[in-house]
């Protein structure tokens, strides 16, 4: 048992560890309070400026039709020529025109290939050249006729085609035309008015560099009335455009060579949406009463979630338009039928609270045939543009100012005058261009532009699509630049955003402008 010494030992033990712990938690709190020294060490870095790629653009080639042998009904042959114009504001203009390959059409080369047009870009320049092109063909075959109109595009990783049918009597080619010098890997997604289409050898499609690839529709999705494609690639970046042709009984219907509509958004535009006076014909509708005969929109939205669109249609020059609100399912293409509208010239835009993707049809009857036109939903440039007109009957040029402001662009041609055109805020207006000419657009960023051609039987578009942007500057560290020197890999943390833990990173943009 503890003495009485013992227990004053043990409470004098007692007071000095309470004493203790006390100044700790002091000198911890005051620690806090107490700047500590820091040492800051910058990780050596050096800022890299990428080295311009040439700009490039692609003119999809002649049209095509398939064979009419059932043991080779997927081959394609083109049936004569296009007739492309095209042109650069660089000293150079455009420096270089390629034939691409194409392996899938058996008369390439007899008729002539899809065009790369090449344009170099100046060291330290602070924007891209100015280019751009469209080329035209007016078919006349027993089975397709009419004409089609299509603007020269730029190779992306990521594309829509708002466009097509493979239901009875129609048929449609997905175009692939890689310019790039590394292999693309295609996949094609499809949706239609049942939903994504299930479509065995859609995905994995190779096309080789500088080449072009035909992927007829109704092979991977038979029986579409209304088609969605998206192409995604891997590898190599490429120009997809999309070819439709009509047989209504057994009279061609027309033909259409569209370009890829503005990726998925909230806000669409359609300049310039030509609505011709006839009445759609009964007996080609079905028994909801959609006929592809008559005026029309395709609206999808993508995602997951269902979605609400209002489609405002307003006339140029005062024509009255019309306003509805449709409801999107998911995944689900929808055709919303615009037969009301009177003959004239119309900005359709779609606000939705969910990403879409639009494009619009409208068709014409003359004493030269029988023809239909698709109108894209483009996004507004960003800036200068330039673009050649190809030939065609009657081209004009659609201008559509979704901003709050008035936009003032100027309009020159290659040997004319310039011309001033003043588009009110919120408004629409039309300018008349000349076949087989260039012409340069200033002051147009915010603008959305697209060039319509109609004639007797005839119908066609294309939409003036802003540039992609030149390569940044990247900042390159220590470890990374060493690597790279040598020859090495990057680790994991280099390659994934998502895993750096530490300084050895790069830091900057990519160009998705080139493949």
């Amino acid at each position: 048992m503890p003495t009485r010494r013992g227990w004053a030992l043990l409470g004098a033990r007692a007071v000095t560890g309470v004493f203790g712990i006390a100044a700790v938690v002091v000198v911890v709190g005051a620690a806090a309070f107490v700047p500590w020294p820091t040492v800051t060490a910058t990780p050596p870095a050096t800022v890299v400026s990428p080295n311009p790629t040439e700009q490039q653009r692609v003119c999809p080639g002649p049209l095509l039709g398939l064979a009419a042998d059932a043991g080779a009904a997927t081959t394609a042959s083109s049936f004569g020529s296009e007739s492309a114009s095209y042109g650069s504001d660089s000293g150079a203009g455009v420096a270089t025109v390629t034939d691409l390959a194409a392996p899938d059409n058996a008369s390439g080369g007899r008729d002539g290939t899809p065009l790369l047009l090449s344009v170099p870009v100046a060291e330290n320049a602070s924007r891209p050249p100015l280019m751009g092109g469209s080329q035209s063909q007016t078919a006349q075959q027993e089975t397709i006729a009419g004409l089609a109109v299509a603007a020269c595009g730029e190779a992306a990783a990521d594309s829509w085609l708002v466009a097509g049918s493979t239901d009875i009597g129609r048929t449609s080619l997905v175009l692939l035309s890689n310019p790039t010098t590394v292999a693309a890997t295609v996949d094609l997604t499809v949706y239609g008015e049942s939903g994504a289409v299930e479509a065995p050898g859609a995905t994995g499609i190779l096309v080789q560099p500088g080449s072009q690839r035909v992927v007829p529709l109704a092979g991977l999705a038979p029986n579409l009335k209304s088609p969605v494609v998206r192409v995604s690639t891997r590898g190599g970046q490429v120009v997809a455009s999309l070819e439709q042709s009509i047989v209504r009984g057994l009279e061609p219907g027309g033909v259409e060579l569209v370009g890829i509509t503005a990726p998925p958004s909230v806000e669409q535009v359609v300049s310039g949406f030509i609505v011709v006076a006839r009445a759609a014909d009964p007996a080609l509708s079905n028994d909801t009463g959609y006929s592809d005969d008559q005026p029309g929109l395709r609206l999808l939205a993508p995602g997951g979630e269902p979605a609400t669109a209002t489609v405002s249609v307003a006339g140029e020059g005062g024509a009255v338009g019309t306003s509805l609100e449709v409801s999107l399912a998911p995944g689900i293409v929808t055709e919303v039928p615009l037969s009301s509208l009177a003959t004239g010239t119309y900005t359709v835009r779609v606000t939705a609270d969910q990403p879409v993707v639009a494009a619009a049809r409208s068709s014409v009857v003359g004493a030269g045939g029988k023809d239909f036109g698709w109108f894209v939903s483009s996004g507004a440039l960003i800036g200068d543009a330039f673009l050649g007109v190809a030939s065609g009957p009657s081209p004009v040029m659609h201008l559509s100012n979704p901003t709050s402001m008035d936009q003032r662009l100027i309009l020159t041609p290659e040997d004319g005058q310039p011309v001033e055109v003043v588009v009110a805020a919120g408004k629409s207006v039309s300018q008349p261009v000349r076949p087989v000419t260039r012409y340069t657009l200033a002051g147009a960023a915010g603008v959305v532009v697209s060039v319509g051609y109609q004639g007797d039987g005839q119908l066609s578009s294309f939409a003036v699509l802003p540039a992609g942007p030149l390569a940044a500057p990247i900042t390159v560290y220590a470890e990374t630049a060493r690597r790279l020197a040598e020859g090495l890999s990057l680790p994991d943390d280099d390659r994934d955003p998502g895993r750096r833990n530490d300084s050895s990173f790069v830091m900057g943009t990519r160009d998705d402008s080139q493949g």
